[in-house]
């Protein structure tokens, strides 16, 4: 692998007990692909079929939403990053829109539950620390401009210089994917509610569809 992982114990004490990753290397990424637009909408209609106590009452969401009350966030504002994908499938009745890198993962996340972060490799450092912030650090989400803080104890992934990922909800809109993206990083934070074989599965799925339809080779490993 190109990147170092590094997990710090206070951030397994929380309870996110598996960590997986994935660096994916030359790929092409196009805007849309007509088999992607299917398979999409076929994970549209599996989402539709999901009640709103079956999204409530989700294992591996609650987990997620647990996690978040534990520190003392508010799952209302930091809902997990699989649940606001769901409801926003649930609102449009269909997926977004994005590249077909980002549709592919979508998919694999509206199906595992889980929390995915992808961002474009080249953009990062050397090292990435999973790690709880010491409160104050600078964070934009994907899609937003505005720039917003960390609290003391939010757990968070950074390379060297920036946060990557915020409390399994949001990703950080300076490293997302593009059109001229080549290498991306996957990572998948489990819970109690997942093991290490689901979160890899999960990883592997969306590893595949990424490659399936832009190309290129990939790895995967554990983060201990």
């Amino acid at each position: 692998m190109k990147l170092s992982y590094v997990m710090s114990p206070y951030f397994k004490s929380l309870g996110i007990t598996s960590t997986v990753v994935a660096e994916i290397y030359g790929i092409n990424i196009e805007r849309e692909n007509p088999e992607v637009e299917m398979i999409k909408n076929q994970a549209a209609k599996e989402v539709m079929k999901m009640s709103d106590e079956f999204i409530s009452d989700n294992t591996i969401l609650q987990s997620y939403r647990d996690l978040l009350k534990s520190i003392g966030r508010s799952p209302k504002k930091f809902p997990p990053s699989a649940e606001s994908l769901i409801q926003s499938v649930k609102h449009f009745q269909r997926f977004p829109q994005i590249n077909v890198a980002v549709d592919s993962y979508n998919v694999i996340a509206s199906r595992n539950f889980l929390a995915l972060g992808v961002h474009d490799l080249d953009k990062l450092g050397s090292k990435i620390t999973f790690r709880l912030s010491d409160g104050e650090e600078p964070f934009t989400a994907v899609g937003s401009q505005k720039v917003k803080y960390t609290q003391p104890g939010d757990f968070v992934y950074a390379d060297e210089r920036q946060i990557l990922a915020w409390l399994d909800s949001k990703d950080s809109e300076l490293v997302k994917l593009s059109l001229d993206t080549k290498n991306i990083v996957i990572i998948i934070q489990g819970t109690h509610q997942t093991t290490q074989e689901y979160n890899l599965a999960a990883l592997e799925n969306a590893c595949k569809l990424i490659t399936r339809f832009c190309g290129g080779t990939f790895e995967i490993q554990a983060v201990e």
